[in-house]
């Protein structure tokens, strides 16, 4: 199969719009290489919305393929999981539980025993509050009832 265009672009511009969708606008290195997408609109009546494949890599200075960078990590927002893990983080009580001194300390065993970086995942990462419930939530709340003090459960 021989392709429809094949060439190099340069990346003008892009944008989203509420009514326009996303959209990439390329400048193409020679005005002829327009021709093979004029034909595509011509065969359909002079309108555009052909769908078209496209693998596309970046160049470099060097004229060589450049590797891109990952993308940054969305930050996850944490849920009624990670409050109630900051609230315990902070109480004396859970502290003492675990046998540490700080909230810092509390907080570090959480992410540690849950296999997280950050509280939040617990709210978005279904086997960390499995984890969270098992090995943290349940042998508290057995903790705080067996001191004669009620679980804290929100």
């Amino acid at each position: 199969m021989n392709p429809t265009f094949s060439g190099e672009v340069m990346l003008a511009g892009w944008s989203e719009t509420h009514n326009g969708g996303a959209k990439v606008t390329f400048w193409l290195s020679d005005p002829e290489e327009l021709a093979a997408f004029k034909r595509m609109t011509v065969a359909k009546g002079k309108t555009a919305g052909q769908r078209l494949a496209c693998v596309l890599v970046e160049i470099g200075e060097d004229e060589l393929p450049k590797q891109p960078e990952p993308a940054k990590a969305e930050k996850l927002k944490g849920g009624p999981l990670a409050k109630l893990a900051g609230m315990w983080c902070q109480s004396k009580d859970f502290m003492e539980w675990l046998g540490v001194s700080t909230p810092s300390e509390a907080k570090l065993f959480i992410l540690e025993e849950c296999g997280i970086d950050s509280r939040a995942e617990l709210d978005h990462h279904q086997i960390a509050a499995d984890i969270f419930h098992k090995n943290i939530r349940e042998p508290y709340s057995k903790w705080l009832t067996a001191i004669g003090k009620a679980p804290c459960t929100t």
